[in-house]
């Protein structure tokens, strides 16, 4: 049979004292950890950013696309509607409009072109004629 005894020990006046090896180890370990924390967060934030403007250049090209998609319809809107064909058919039905009979256009003749007058000369301008003189 063994027995135990209980021994009551009193470490309330021991002082650890500070080792300063132990200390710099600390301190470089911490300083490890922080710079592999911001180089972590960095990579982390850089992959966001790509991942963010990759899907904000997609949006893009897919705006792009609809636009032109658009763009084209609005062509062959605009194409549609300056037909000569439709033009003359909206002319006789919603205007009332119909073709000119023969001998109801004239040809009138061009007006001889009038007799231009002689350029004012800026020294009689300044002299305080206002009119040139003929």
């Amino acid at each position: 049979m063994e027995f135990y005894f209980r021994q009551q020990i009193d470490n309330s006046r021991v002082v650890r004292v500070a080792d300063p090896r132990r200390r710099r180890e600390q301190r470089a370990g911490l300083a490890a950890m922080a710079v592999l924390f911001v180089v972590s967060f960095g990579y982390a934030w850089l992959r966001f950013e790509t991942v963010r403007t990759g899907y904000a250049l997609e949006a893009a090209r897919q705006q792009a696309a609809q636009l032109q998609r658009w763009n084209q319809g609005l062509e062959l809107q605009q194409a549609a509607l300056r037909s000569p064909g439709r033009i003359y058919a909206v002319a006789q039905t919603r205007l009332g409009m119909h073709s000119a009979a023969p001998g109801q256009i004239l040809a009138l003749a061009a007006p001889a072109p009038a007799a231009a007058a002689p350029p004012v000369m800026a020294a009689e301008l300044r002299a305080g004629s206002s009119a040139p003189n003929r």
